[in-house]
C-alpha cells in the first residue's frame, strides 16, 4: 500500500481537527470499514495521506436504553449488539442483523459505525491495482459501470446510483442532463423532457441539427455496441418545443424592472437573452443584420439548418418578451456609451465575422469562405466557376466545398494543412463532402496565387510536414522542396475568422487581448462593471453549444449582478432520486437508429439533407440509454435494519452537530460523511407493543458475510390487522431499498399468506434485473413472505 501518516485521536474534537487540517486527504479508521484492505489493494485512484484512528476515542461504544428509545455509540461492536440483552428483548431485528453481519472474529472488531460507512461491494470497484492495473469504473470517475454489462450476478436489481455526471453530459460543453430528459421520454412525458432540456439549452431544434454532439463520443454504450443517437432525439425534442412553445415556454410572471442590452443575436446572444428574460428582465437584442440569428441565419447552409427554423426560434423568443432590433450597427448607428446609459447591463456577443488573412501573395484576388456562404444564404447564388479550390480544413471549408458543387461547379478541390485525421471539420461532414465529389488534398498549404492577366488561374501549394508543435500549439512547418501547382478558376479562403471590435468606444477601458475581449471564464464578466461578453468574441471560433453555454453563464452572472429575485441557477438540480431507472432491453446489443439521408443526386441548397426521426423511433432510441450509474450492492446489514427501525444518526463536524434520518443517511452509498464529519451516535425510537421485527439474510454459505439479498421488516399488528409496516431490502441496490408498495399491500389488512404474497409481488414489481442476476428477484420475494409470516 502507499505510505501514510497514522494518528490516533483520543477525542471527537481531536479527530475533527485532524480531518480539517488534512483538507480532504485523510480517512477515518474504525472497525468494520475495511479501510486497510482497500488501501492494501490500492483499488482507489487516490490514497489518503493520513489515517486517523478513532477506535481510541473513549465513551463511544455504549448501548443505552430509556423511555425515548435506544442510543448506540458509533464504536459499539457488532458482537456487543448481537449479545446485548436489551437489544435482544426490545430490538430483536437489530440483534439478528448484527449477528448475521459477519463471522465471529469480524463481529468482535467491527463497529456499528464502521458497518454503516463501508465502501460499496463490487469486484470492479475493488479490483486491486496489480495485474493490468485498477479498474476505473463509474464510481471511481470512469466512463461507465463495468458491472452493468459485465459480471453482475451479485449486483443491483433496483437500478443504479449516480454520484457524478455521466460521460455524455461531461462531454457536452453545455453540460446538458441528457439521461434525465431521455428518462422522461421513456416515461412518455415529452413536456417534462422538453423543460429539462430548456434548463440548459434554449435552442435544441438548432443544436439537434448543427451541434457536433460530443455527447455521442462520450456515450458509454459505444463500448458495448453503438453510441446512442442523441442528435436526432434532440432535434425531435427541439421541433416539439417549437410546435408547443406556448404551452412549454411561458413569459415570466415577475418583472425585475431591469433592462439588458445584448449586442449580437447568434447562439451566445440568444442563449443569454432567453435566460435573462425568464429571470424577469427586459431584454433587447441588437444586430447589424436584417434578421436575427447571427451565423445561424447567415453562415450555416440551409441544407444543414433551414432559415425558417431559425425564424421560428426567434419568433418564440419574441413571444416571451424578448425584443429584437435588427439593422442596428452598434458603433455607428448606436454607441456603446448610449447603451450603457440606457440599460442596466450589457452583453457583447458579436462573433467573428471578419475573414482571417494569412499574408499570401495574391490573396486579395481570392474570396472569403464566410462571405461566399453568407451571399448564398441571402439568395445570391452565383455559379462559382468551372473549378474551385477551397483552402481550409474546418467546417466552413467543407460547407463551402459542398455549396460550390451544388451551385454548379465542375470540380471542387479542398486543400488543408492538416492530415485527414487532424482536420478540424466534423468527420460526418467530411464524409458527406467526399460523397458529393469534393476532392481532398490534406497536408498541403497555400504558397502563392497563380495569375494570368490579373485573373486567377490556380495556386502553388507546398507540402505541410507538421501542423502542431509538441505542446499542441498551431505551428506549421513545410517542406519547400515539395510543391504542387493546382489549376482553379476561383480560390475560396476558409482559414478562419476573426473578431471586429471597431464598435468598442476607444475611451472605454475594455480589456482586449489578441483581438478578443477578456472575460472571467466563470462569469463572462469583463473588466468593466456591468459589461459581459461571450461566444466567439471572447474565445475565437467555437461550436454552437459552446456559445450557448457561455451565454447561459453570462445570464446567470448578470442576473446576480442585477439582483434578480428569481435567479437562473448555473446548474439546475434534478429532483433527488436515489436510484436511476433504465429499460432492461437496453442491456441487449442493438444498433443505433440513424437519420435518413437524401441520396446525393437529390440534395439541394434549400432542403435539409437529413430527415428527422419520428416519435416511435426516438422512444426506441431513448430505451437504449443505460442511464449510467453504479449498480454495486450495498454491503451494510446494519443500515437495512436501522432503516426498518426508523433510526436516526448523529453527525458531528467543525460546523456543529446534526441529526439525520437513516433514510437520508442511506441516500448516498458507501461513506456519506462529508469533509471533517464524524458519525458519533445512532438513535433508535422505542418500538410500541405488538411490533413484530424480523431480519432475514440469504448468502451463498454461512461463513460468507455479505448478503445476496436481505430483508428487514417492522410490522405493527392490532387485533390481527396490520396497522403499520416498514419493509427494507438490502444488497439489492447500491443503497438499502424501502418498499412502500409492499407496505401498502398489507397495511389495514389481515396479515395472512395472501397478503404476504401480494406484498412480495409488489416489492419486486419495480425490479430491473441485469443480465445475470434476475434470480435475486425470487430470493427477495421469498424473504419478504417469510419475514411477514414467520
Amino acid at each position: 500500500m502507499n505510505p501514510f501518516t497514522h494518528r490516533s485521536a483520543k477525542t471527537i474534537e481531536e479527530a475533527i481537527e485532524g480531518l480539517k487540517a488534512c483538507n480532504g486527504k485523510a480517512r477515518l479508521m474504525a472497525g468494520g470499514t475495511d479501510l486497510l484492505g482497500t488501501l492494501k489493494d490500492r483499488n482507489l485512484p487516490d490514497s489518503p495521506e493520513t489515517i486517523i484512528n478513532i477506535k481510541t476515542i473513549s465513551n463511544l461504544d455504549y448501548i443505552q436504553g430509556d423511555t425515548d428509545g435506544l442510543k448506540i455509540g458509533a464504536l459499539a461492536k457488532l458482537a456487543d449488539l448481537a449479545g446485548s440483552p436489551l437489544i435482544k428483548e426490545k430490538y430483536k431485528l437489530l440483534a439478528e442483523a448484527a449477528h448475521a453481519a459477519a463471522t465471529p472474529q469480524v463481529r468482535n472488531m467491527a463497529t456499528v459505525g464502521g458497518n454503516l460507512c463501508q465502501e460499496i461491494r463490487c469486484w470492479y470497484y475493488r479490483y486491486p491495482h496489480s495485474i493490468g492495473g485498477r479498474i476505473v469504473c463509474f464510481a471511481k470517475g470512469g466512463k461507465g459501470c463495468n458491472a452493468l454489462t459485465g459480471e453482475n450476478q451479485y449486483h443491483s436489481i433496483y437500478g443504479a446510483y449516480r454520484g457524478t455526471s455521466p460521460s455524455c453530459s461531461v462531454n457536452c460543453p453545455g453540460g446538458v442532463d441528457i439521461p434525465s430528459y431521455l428518462n422522461r421520454i421513456r416515461e412518455g412525458d415529452l413536456r417534462e423532457a422538453a423543460r429539462t432540456i430548456l434548463t440548459i439549452n434554449p435552442i435544441p431544434s438548432i443544436t439537434g441539427r448543427v451541434c457536433p454532439h460530443f455527447c455521442e463520443e462520450g456515450c458509454y454504450r459505444g463500448e458495448w455496441d453503438e453510441s446512442l443517437s442523441i442528435r436526432p432525439i434532440e432535434r425531435f425534442m427541439g421541433d416539439y418545443i417549437l410546435e408547443n412553445a406556448r404551452e412549454i415556454i411561458e413569459p415570466p410572471e415577475n418583472k425585475t424592472g431591469k433592462k439588458v442590452a445584448i449586442v449580437g443575436s447568434g447562439p451566445a446572444g440568444l442563449s443569454a437573452a432567453y435566460y435573462l428574460r425568464i429571470s424577469g428582465h427586459s431584454v433587447m437584442v441588437f444586430d447589424r443584420m436584417e434578421r436575427p440569428g447571427g451565423m445561424l441565419a447567415y453562415g450555416i447552409p440551409e441544407y444543414r439548418l433551414p432559415k425558417e427554423l431559425v425564424k421560428r426560434v426567434t419568433d418564440t423568443f419574441e413571444y416571451i418578451g424578448i425584443e429584437f432590433r435588427p439593422n442596428v450597427d452598434v458603433g455607428k448607428d448606436l454607441t456603446m456609451e448610449a447603451l450603457r446609459r440606457d440599460f442596466d447591463a450589457l452583453f457583447l456577443a458579436t462573433g467573428t465575422w471578419r475573414q482571417q488573412t494569412i499574408g499570401l501573395e495574391g490573396e486579395s484576388l481570392t474570396r472569403s469562405g464566410l462571405e461566399f456562404l453568407t451571399h448564398t444564404n441571402l439568395g445570391r447564388r452565383e455559379i462559382p466557376g468551372g473549378s474551385v479550390l477551397v483552402i481550409g480544413g474546418g467546417n466552413v471549408a467543407v460547407d463551402v466545398g459542398i455549396t460550390a458543387l451544388r451551385l454548379g461547379a465542375r470540380a471542387v478541390l479542398l486543400a488543408c494543412l492538416e492530415s485527414r485525421e487532424e482536420m478540424p471539420a466534423l468527420k460526418r461532414e467530411i464524409e458527406e463532402a467526399l460523397e458529393e465529389g469534393v476532392q481532398l488534398m490534406p497536408s498541403w498549404g497555400p504558397h502563392r496565387v497563380l495569375t494570368s492577366h490579373g485573373k486567377i488561374i490556380g495556386m502553388e501549394l507546398v507540402k505541410c510536414t507538421l501542423v502542431f508543435d509538441p505542446q499542441g500549439c498551431f505551428a506549421p512547418t513545410y517542406d519547400h522542396a515539395v510543391k504542387k501547382r493546382v489549376e482553379a478558376d476561383q480560390i475560396i479562403m476558409a482559414v478562419g475568422q476573426r473578431t471586429d471590435l471597431s464598435f468598442v468606444d476607444p475611451h472605454l477601458p475594455l480589456k482586449i487581448d489578441h483581438g478578443l475581449i477578456v472575460v472571467d471564464p466563470e462569469t463572462q464578466e469583463t473588466n468593466v462593471p456591468g459589461i459581459f461578453a461571450g461566444g466567439e468574441v471572447t474565445r475565437g471560433p467555437a461550436t454552437v453549444v459552446e456559445a450557448i453555454a457561455a451565454g447561459r453563464r453570462a445570464a446567470f452572472a448578470m442576473n446576480l449582478y442585477l439582483g434578480g429575485a428569481n435567479a437562473v441557477s448555473e446548474k439546475e438540480e434534478a429532483i433527488p432520486h436515489p436510484l436511476l431507472k433504465f429499460d432492461g432491453r437496453s442491456l441487449q446489443k442493438t444498433t443505433a437508429l440513424k437519420e435518413a439521408k437524401r441520396p446525393v443526386e437529390q440534395r439541394t441548397l434549400t432542403a435539409e439533407d437529413t430527415a428527422g426521426l419520428g416519435l416511435n423511433e426516438i422512444e426506441m432510441e431513448a430505451n437504449r440509454c443505460f442511464n449510467c450509474g453504479c449498480v454495486a450492492a450495498s454491503p451494510s446489514d446494519m443500515a437495512v435494519a436501522l432503516l426498518a427501525l426508523d433510526a436516526k444518526v448523529k453527525i458531528v463536524g467543525s460546523a456543529g452537530s446534526r441529526i439525520v434520518s437513516m433514510e437520508d443517511f442511506c441516500l448516498l452509498p458507501g461513506n456519506p460523511l462529508q469533509g471533517d464529519e464524524i458519525l458519533t451516535e445512532i438513535l433508535v425510537p422505542t418500538s410500541p407493543a405488538g411490533v413484530k421485527q424480523t431480519f432475514l439474510k440469504f448468502r451463498i454459505r454461512e461463513p460468507i458475510d455479505f448478503a445476496i439479498a436481505s430483508v428487514a421488516s417492522v410490522i405493527t399488528v392490532e387485533d390481527g390487522i396490520c396497522k403499520d409496516a416498514r419493509i427494507v431490502m438490502g444488497a439489492v441496490a447500491p443503497i438499502p431499498v424501502r418498499s412502500s408498495r409492499a407496505e401498502k399491500e398489507i397495511e389495514g389488512k389481515v396479515l395472512d399468506a395472501t397478503a404476504a404474497e401480494k406484498a412480495a409481488a409488489a416489492a419486486v414489481a419495480d425490479a430491473m434485473p441485469l443480465i445475470k442476476n434476475a434470480y435475486k428477484i425470487e430470493i427477495v420475494r421469498t424473504l419478504i413472505k417469510r419475514a411477514l409470516l414467520g
